[in-house]
Protein backbone atom coordinates (compact mmCIF):
# COMPACT_ATOMS: atom_id res chain seq x y z
CA UNK A 1 0.00 0.00 0.00
CA UNK A 2 1.09 3.72 -1.17
CA UNK A 3 0.38 6.45 1.08
CA UNK A 4 -0.14 9.31 -1.81
CA UNK A 5 0.63 12.83 -0.68
CA UNK A 6 -2.04 15.08 -1.85
CA UNK A 7 -1.99 19.27 -0.52
CA UNK A 8 -4.58 19.94 2.08
CA UNK A 9 -6.01 23.01 0.16
CA UNK A 10 -5.34 21.25 -3.05
CA UNK A 11 -7.37 23.15 -5.25
CA UNK A 12 -4.81 25.58 -5.63
CA UNK A 13 -3.03 22.60 -8.28
CA UNK A 14 -6.24 21.48 -9.74
CA UNK A 15 -7.01 19.29 -7.06
CA UNK A 16 -3.59 16.74 -7.91
CA UNK A 17 -5.75 14.20 -5.31
CA UNK A 18 -6.67 12.71 -8.77
CA UNK A 19 -3.18 10.95 -9.95
CA UNK A 20 -4.85 8.06 -7.22
CA UNK A 21 -7.75 7.44 -10.14
CA UNK A 22 -5.02 6.57 -12.57
CA UNK A 23 -2.83 4.82 -10.32
CA UNK A 24 -5.68 2.44 -9.19
CA UNK A 25 -6.12 1.83 -13.14
CA UNK A 26 -2.78 0.59 -13.14
CA UNK A 27 -2.75 -1.62 -10.16
CA UNK A 28 -1.07 0.19 -7.78
CA UNK A 29 -2.78 -0.37 -4.52
CA UNK A 30 -2.97 3.35 -2.91
CA UNK A 31 -4.46 5.85 -0.41
CA UNK A 32 -5.07 9.71 0.45
CA UNK A 33 -2.74 11.08 3.03
CA UNK A 34 -2.67 14.60 4.98
CA UNK A 35 0.24 16.81 4.63
CA UNK A 36 1.57 17.54 8.28
CA UNK A 37 2.82 21.27 7.93
CA UNK A 38 -0.51 22.68 6.81
CA UNK A 39 -1.30 24.60 3.61
CA UNK A 40 1.09 25.46 0.58
CA UNK A 41 4.01 24.70 2.99
CA UNK A 42 6.10 24.49 -0.67
CA UNK A 43 5.38 28.11 -1.23
CA UNK A 44 6.43 29.67 2.64
CA UNK A 45 9.72 29.58 3.64
CA UNK A 46 9.39 26.88 5.82
CA UNK A 47 13.33 25.35 7.01
CA UNK A 48 13.61 21.79 4.91
CA UNK A 49 15.15 20.02 7.64
CA UNK A 50 12.18 20.89 9.70
CA UNK A 51 9.75 19.29 6.95
CA UNK A 52 12.06 16.62 6.24
CA UNK A 53 11.50 15.56 10.10
CA UNK A 54 8.12 15.37 10.09
CA UNK A 55 7.70 13.37 7.22
CA UNK A 56 10.58 10.71 8.43
CA UNK A 57 8.49 10.64 11.93
CA UNK A 58 5.10 10.01 9.21
CA UNK A 59 7.16 7.28 7.79
CA UNK A 60 6.25 3.29 8.77
CA UNK A 61 6.40 -0.07 5.87
CA UNK A 62 4.38 1.95 3.71
CA UNK A 63 5.82 3.97 1.12
CA UNK A 64 4.26 7.80 0.41
CA UNK A 65 3.80 9.36 -3.04
CA UNK A 66 4.62 13.30 -3.73
CA UNK A 67 2.08 14.53 -6.20
CA UNK A 68 3.24 17.99 -6.56
CA UNK A 69 7.20 18.34 -8.18
CA UNK A 70 7.82 20.92 -5.77
CA UNK A 71 6.99 18.68 -3.02
CA UNK A 72 8.82 15.91 -4.09
CA UNK A 73 12.01 18.01 -4.49
CA UNK A 74 12.29 18.39 -0.81
CA UNK A 75 10.80 15.44 0.14
CA UNK A 76 13.29 13.27 -2.08
CA UNK A 77 15.95 13.04 0.56
CA UNK A 78 14.47 10.43 2.63
CA UNK A 79 14.69 8.04 0.59
CA UNK A 80 11.17 6.14 0.98
CA UNK A 81 9.51 9.30 -0.72
CA UNK A 82 8.55 8.60 -4.63
CA UNK A 83 7.61 10.75 -7.34
CA UNK A 84 3.99 10.03 -8.32
CA UNK A 85 3.86 10.64 -12.09
CA UNK A 86 7.00 8.94 -12.03
CA UNK A 87 5.37 6.19 -10.13
CA UNK A 88 2.47 5.82 -12.43
CA UNK A 89 4.59 5.88 -15.81
CA UNK A 90 6.50 2.70 -14.27
CA UNK A 91 3.72 0.54 -14.39
CA UNK A 92 1.54 1.94 -17.14
CA UNK A 93 0.99 -0.38 -20.03
CA UNK A 94 -0.24 -0.06 -23.43
CA UNK A 95 -3.45 -2.22 -22.67
CA UNK A 96 -4.19 0.95 -20.25
CA UNK A 97 -4.19 3.87 -22.40
CA UNK A 98 -8.01 4.35 -24.19
CA UNK A 99 -7.07 7.77 -25.87
CA UNK A 100 -3.85 8.41 -28.04
CA UNK A 101 -3.43 11.85 -28.43
CA UNK A 102 -1.92 11.49 -31.87
CA UNK A 103 -3.67 13.62 -33.48
CA UNK A 104 -2.69 16.37 -30.94
CA UNK A 105 0.11 19.06 -30.90
CA UNK A 106 1.29 19.39 -27.55
CA UNK A 107 3.53 21.69 -25.50
CA UNK A 108 5.04 21.16 -22.23
CA UNK A 109 6.33 23.76 -20.12
CA UNK A 110 9.89 22.84 -17.93
CA UNK A 111 10.42 26.26 -16.77
CA UNK A 112 10.27 24.90 -13.12
CA UNK A 113 10.37 20.95 -13.31
CA UNK A 114 11.68 19.79 -16.69
CA UNK A 115 8.67 18.45 -16.59
CA UNK A 116 10.64 14.82 -17.75
CA UNK A 117 7.48 12.54 -16.57
CA UNK A 118 4.92 15.05 -18.99
CA UNK A 119 7.36 14.49 -21.71
CA UNK A 120 7.60 10.83 -21.31
CA UNK A 121 3.86 11.03 -21.05
CA UNK A 122 3.21 12.63 -24.03
CA UNK A 123 5.52 10.01 -26.09
CA UNK A 124 3.87 7.56 -25.16
CA UNK A 125 0.46 8.69 -25.98
CA UNK A 126 2.15 9.51 -29.73
CA UNK A 127 1.88 13.05 -29.39
CA UNK A 128 2.89 15.80 -31.66
CA UNK A 129 5.19 17.64 -29.05
CA UNK A 130 5.79 21.37 -30.33
CA UNK A 131 9.38 22.72 -29.11
CA UNK A 132 8.72 26.59 -28.40
CA UNK A 133 11.17 29.23 -27.35
CA UNK A 134 10.20 29.99 -24.49
CA UNK A 135 9.32 26.61 -22.56
CA UNK A 136 12.27 27.20 -20.20
CA UNK A 137 11.63 30.86 -19.09
CA UNK A 138 10.27 31.52 -15.78
CA UNK A 139 6.69 31.88 -15.80
CA UNK A 140 7.09 34.55 -13.47
CA UNK A 141 5.59 33.30 -10.34
CA UNK A 142 9.30 34.04 -8.32
CA UNK A 143 8.54 37.74 -8.61
CA UNK A 144 4.85 37.76 -8.56
CA UNK A 145 4.26 39.26 -5.06
CA UNK A 146 7.18 42.07 -5.97
CA UNK A 147 5.97 43.36 -9.70
CA UNK A 148 3.12 41.33 -10.62
CA UNK A 149 3.16 43.42 -13.97
CA UNK A 150 6.47 41.97 -14.80
CA UNK A 151 5.64 38.28 -13.75
CA UNK A 152 2.08 38.47 -15.62
CA UNK A 153 4.02 39.85 -19.13
CA UNK A 154 6.55 36.61 -18.55
CA UNK A 155 3.53 34.27 -18.31
CA UNK A 156 2.17 36.09 -21.23
CA UNK A 157 4.73 35.72 -23.41
CA UNK A 158 4.99 31.68 -22.43
CA UNK A 159 1.54 31.04 -23.29
CA UNK A 160 1.69 32.71 -27.01
CA UNK A 161 4.44 31.27 -27.58
CA UNK A 162 3.06 27.87 -27.16
CA UNK A 163 0.29 29.15 -28.83
CA UNK A 164 1.36 30.90 -31.68
CA UNK A 165 4.07 27.79 -31.93
CA UNK A 166 0.45 25.65 -32.66
CA UNK A 167 -0.30 24.01 -29.64
CA UNK A 168 -3.45 22.98 -28.88
CA UNK A 169 -2.57 23.02 -25.43
CA UNK A 170 -0.11 23.21 -22.65
CA UNK A 171 1.39 20.56 -20.60
CA UNK A 172 2.60 21.70 -16.82
CA UNK A 173 4.08 19.45 -14.30
CA UNK A 174 4.20 22.09 -10.87
CA UNK A 175 1.67 24.44 -9.03
CA UNK A 176 3.60 27.53 -10.11
CA UNK A 177 3.13 27.40 -13.70
CA UNK A 178 -0.31 25.52 -13.78
CA UNK A 179 -1.02 29.02 -11.32
CA UNK A 180 0.50 31.72 -13.33
CA UNK A 181 -0.93 30.22 -16.61
CA UNK A 182 -4.14 28.72 -15.51
CA UNK A 183 -5.57 30.71 -12.84
CA UNK A 184 -4.15 34.00 -13.63
CA UNK A 185 -5.14 33.38 -17.26
CA UNK A 186 -7.32 36.62 -17.39
CA UNK A 187 -4.31 39.23 -15.88
CA UNK A 188 -2.39 37.49 -18.70
CA UNK A 189 -4.99 38.45 -21.81
CA UNK A 190 -5.55 42.21 -20.86
CA UNK A 191 -1.51 42.36 -20.04
CA UNK A 192 -0.80 41.20 -23.29
CA UNK A 193 -4.05 42.45 -25.17
CA UNK A 194 -4.64 39.16 -26.53
CA UNK A 195 -7.46 36.57 -26.51
CA UNK A 196 -6.39 32.95 -25.95
CA UNK A 197 -9.54 31.28 -24.05
CA UNK A 198 -9.70 27.94 -27.08
CA UNK A 199 -6.20 27.45 -25.13
CA UNK A 200 -5.56 25.64 -21.90
CA UNK A 201 -3.60 24.19 -19.74
CA UNK A 202 -3.32 20.46 -18.17
CA UNK A 203 -1.78 19.26 -15.49
CA UNK A 204 0.49 15.72 -15.98
CA UNK A 205 -2.37 14.16 -13.86
CA UNK A 206 -5.09 15.21 -16.03
CA UNK A 207 -3.56 14.07 -18.90
CA UNK A 208 -3.24 10.97 -17.49
CA UNK A 209 -6.72 10.47 -16.49
CA UNK A 210 -8.05 11.56 -20.00
CA UNK A 211 -5.25 9.12 -21.28
CA UNK A 212 -7.02 6.03 -19.31
CA UNK A 213 -10.76 7.27 -20.11
CA UNK A 214 -11.30 8.92 -17.04
CA UNK A 215 -12.55 12.52 -17.14
CA UNK A 216 -11.53 14.38 -13.95
CA UNK A 217 -13.58 16.51 -11.85
CA UNK A 218 -10.93 18.97 -11.66
CA UNK A 219 -11.36 20.41 -15.29
CA UNK A 220 -14.40 22.20 -14.32
CA UNK A 221 -12.34 24.18 -12.08
CA UNK A 222 -9.58 25.43 -15.00
CA UNK A 223 -10.15 29.72 -15.62
CA UNK A 224 -8.97 28.26 -18.73
CA UNK A 225 -12.11 25.69 -20.26
CA UNK A 226 -10.85 22.48 -21.44
CA UNK A 227 -12.52 21.79 -25.32
CA UNK A 228 -10.45 18.13 -25.43
CA UNK A 229 -13.05 16.30 -24.13
CA UNK A 230 -16.59 15.92 -23.77
CA UNK A 231 -17.34 15.77 -19.58
CA UNK A 232 -20.63 13.79 -20.16
CA UNK A 233 -18.12 10.62 -21.55
CA UNK A 234 -17.67 7.93 -18.86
Amino acid sequence: MYKIYTNSNNDLFCYFDIIKNVLDTVGVESTLCEKPLGKNYFIIDYDPKDILDEYSRMMNENNILACEYSSYEIMSKIDKIKYAPEFFLKYLKTEHIKYFFDKFNIGVYQGFSHANCSLELAKILKANIIDFERKYKSCGYGFLSLNAQLAYKSAAAIILDAYDSGCDFLVVEDFYSFYMFDKCSKELQAISNRNFEDFYILSFAELANLALGIVPYTLKKHKLKVSLVNENRS
